[in-house]
């Protein structure tokens, strides 16, 4: 499996509406005048005072030349704090308009330094142009911004999400989880729904990580909260992917990959007919392959899929003796499992979930207690199906 994709939380909006039209007072003051702007008076000099209204009136013109022209002269005048804060909002207004990320960020670098900008503000700055670094790959940037936006919302969960994801682009998936498991948290506290994307992202950090600890429960998080058949594949093929369960145990795997559709490559088909030839389970085995073959991710008639088959053949007109009890489960969980699946089999699902539920509670269960785990969260899916 690829890695998990991952997204992006969304930021704040920060423009509620920019006045554009500017008015001055004192005008016949002859070293500036007053510019009153998004709710803040301005000391500009008269001849930043012209090329900026100019700038105004043209902000939602869509006359993309004519901004251009007067964007370069009001870059020219605007030598004054007070100039160049109005002149950043323009920016931020016009570029937003062009989706011009560089002209955008070259305004919020202005706005988010300059101490006329209302504290209500600012927070929706540092959002936004930490997603313009995202966006341009600048990790370290996204990450102060959100940082600094951290320290003035701690209690905003979408920022922690943020944060964490421009921690695992720097490499640091253990900081990145942290962060992500916060944004989590935060949200139960306040009694809001965990989004799917979360999940999918915590999953995603221990793939990428290679966390198999914080792998193993963001599977187990994942199927419970999400149950969809893909989401189900995801967290099945991560834990595969971290826990690597071998001999009996990778067999019992596979069944719960069966059981649940998470079985989706002819490799893995391939692969449980051939573990399950060797436990001296050929008929299974066979049965596996027909299911491959049905779904039309296998090809009877290609390699290695015919050598399988005919190997099986052979082994359901010669049972091999002895294989069953090389590939017996090592530990009290597996034989549980083991237990749980032939109950199932039998139509016996109270019994089988009893099992389950034995292995699952077993401190020495390892990884046959998330097997229990998993096959006991799908089963009562099932039931919540019917």
């Amino acid at each position: 499996m690829g890695t998990v994709a991952l997204r992006l939380a969304a930021a704040p909006m920060f423009l509620s509406g920019l006045g554009c039209a500017a008015s001055s007072t004192n005008a016949q003051q002859p070293v500036g005048t007053i510019m009153e702007l998004d709710g803040s008076r301005l000391a500009v000099s008269p001849q930043e005072m012209r090329a900026l209204s100019e700038l105004g009136n043209l902000v939602r013109s869509g006359q993309r030349g004519a901004q251009d022209r007067a964007l370069a002269e009001a870059r020219r005048v605007s030598n004054g704090s007070d100039a160049r804060y109005a002149l950043a909002l323009y920016e931020v207004e016009i570029g937003t308009q062009r989706d011009d990320d560089t002209m955008r960020a070259r305004a919020l670098d202005v706005l988010i330094a300059n101490p006329l900008t209302r504290r209500d503000r600012l927070p929706g700055y540092l959002g936004i142009r930490g997603q313009i670094a995202y966006r341009m790959g600048d990790f370290a940037a996204a990450g102060e911004f959100w940082g600094r936006l951290a320290e003035l919302t701690p209690s905003d969960p979408d920022v922690f999400a943020n944060l964490a994801q421009a921690r695992l682009a720097q490499g640091d998936a253990p900081g990145a989880m942290d962060l992500l498991m916060r944004a989590i948290a935060a949200r139960g506290a306040a009694h809001q729904p965990v989004p799917e994307g979360w999940y999918r992202q915590r999953l995603g950090i221990a793939q990428q990580g290679h966390l198999v600890a914080p792998g193993i429960d963001a599977a187990r998080a994942l199927v419970s909260a999400y149950p969809s058949p893909a989401n189900w594949r995801a967290a099945l093929s991560v834990y595969r992917q971290l826990a690597l369960p071998e001999g009996a145990m990778e067999i019992d795997f596979f069944r719960l990959m069966r059981h649940v559709g998470a079985l989706a490559q002819a490799a893995e088909y391939q692969r449980m007919a051939q573990l399950l030839g060797r436990l001296g389970e050929p008929i299974e085995a066979k049965a596996v392959l027909d299911e491959g073959i049905a779904r039309g991710l296998l090809d009877a008639g290609t390699s290695p899929t015919r050598e399988i088959i005919a190997e099986m053949d052979r082994a359901v007109a010669n049972p091999r003796s002895g294989s069953t009890q090389r590939s017996a489960p090592t530990n009290r969980a597996g034989a549980q499992v083991r237990l749980g699946l032939s109950r199932l089999l039998a139509g016996r699902r109270a019994e089988a979930e009893a099992a389950f539920r034995a292995a699952e509670e077993d401190p020495a269960g390892g990884g046959y207690a998330d097997i229990a785990y998993f096959w006991l969260t799908s089963l009562a899916q099932d039931s919540a199906l019917r």
